[in-house]
């Protein structure tokens, strides 16, 4: 439906509420109703109206992959009351080790949980989501902490000093040739997710200052989420693959990598051309480095697998700079 602005006063713009929205809420001059803003959308609602998202779902049939994608969904869509079904029966390995498939993850080989058991420990990796009510085949799980545009921005930030985290510790422990160092990193990369779906989660519930900027942001927190699994693969491998190995041959272009990231995030924080520059140059550099590198070393066949396997994901996190630099600037212009 449409309606006119009508100028009332010096800078007051008004527009009337349909009637019969009105008479359905019951709604009398005095009364209090919230506007939301969304997109391009200005939304009117009223408090007399039961507005909380309630979804139902059933894992009795779901394997731990499956539940994680379905919380990760419907916290995502922004759902605040979630009623899961379960079998009372069924056990379930600790979902974290089907959260990552990796054996560096040895704070997780708890099995045999039962599903309410399991339901606990996935729950907690959801910012606000609490069990208020459990049964024999069914709990109920609710969001106890309203999401807000203020959170966005802190959380936001929280992913990226999560991931610069993981990076310095790689170099720190390449440096030092002592793998143990990254030993944690899955438990940094849980946090990375737990702030990734919390922000989705804002953006859906509220939206954001700047609609413009919506999906941009969707896209540089996807990304963000990529990069910080790629880390977590390379903690992996070295932790499986390099114990009492000589890591140099992985120190210098780890370095580059990692501070090609917090350039990045220097630059995302602090728009200039200049930096925009140096990044490119930056990139030049990474790539330029491995084909010198392999030449030093008489060809790819003097590296072992593993070895090409760290530098792979490495070339991998410096694509995935390159495609948020373009995010970045693309923010600027829009």
């Amino acid at each position: 439906m449409k309606r006119k602005i009508i100028k009332q006063g010096h800078n007051t713009l008004t527009i009337t509420l349909p009637s019969e929205w009105v008479k359905k809420f019951n709604l009398k001059s005095g009364d209090e109703v919230d506007l939301s803003e969304k997109d391009i959308g200005l939304f009117v609602s009223t408090k007399k109206h039961d507005d909380l998202s309630k979804v139902e779902i059933n894992i009795s049939e779901l394997d731990l992959p499956g539940i994680w994608k379905f919380f990760m969904a419907v916290y995502r869509e922004g759902h605040d009351e979630i009623k899961v079904l379960f079998n009372p029966n069924k056990k379930y390995q600790n979902p974290y080790k089907f959260y990552t498939r990796h054996a560096i993850d040895l704070n997780y080989n708890k099995a045999d949980l039962t599903a309410l058991e399991m339901l606990q420990v996935v729950t907690t990796r959801f910012i606000g989501l609490e069990i208020i009510e459990h049964h024999s085949d069914f709990c109920i799980i609710k969001d106890m902490a309203e999401p807000s545009k203020r959170e966005f921005d802190s959380s936001f930030r929280r992913v990226f000093l999560l991931i610069q985290q993981m990076g310095e510790e790689l170099v720190e422990a390449i440096n030092k040739n002592v793998v143990t160092i990254v030993r944690h990193t899955h438990d940094i990369d849980i946090n990375v997710d737990k702030f990734h779906d919390y922000c989705i989660r804002i953006m859906n519930k509220t939206g954001i200052k700047n609609s413009k900027h919506t999906s941009l942001l969707f896209s540089i927190l996807f990304i963000l989420e990529l990069l910080g699994d790629e880390f977590k693969h390379i903690a992996h491998h070295l932790h499986n693959d390099f114990q009492n190995k000589n890591l140099n041959n992985l120190l210098e272009l780890s370095k580059l990598v990692v501070n090609h990231l917090n350039e990045f995030y220097e630059f995302y924080y602090d728009y200039s051309n200049n930096k925009l520059v140096k990044l490119s140059d930056r990139d030049i550099e990474i790539h330029s480095y491995l084909p010198k590198f392999y030449k030093k070393k008489s060809g790819k066949t003097q590296l072992s697998d593993e070895e090409l396997e760290i530098f792979n994901h490495l070339r991998i996190i410096t694509k995935f700079i390159n495609a948020l630099v373009e995010l970045r600037v693309e923010i600027e212009v829009s």
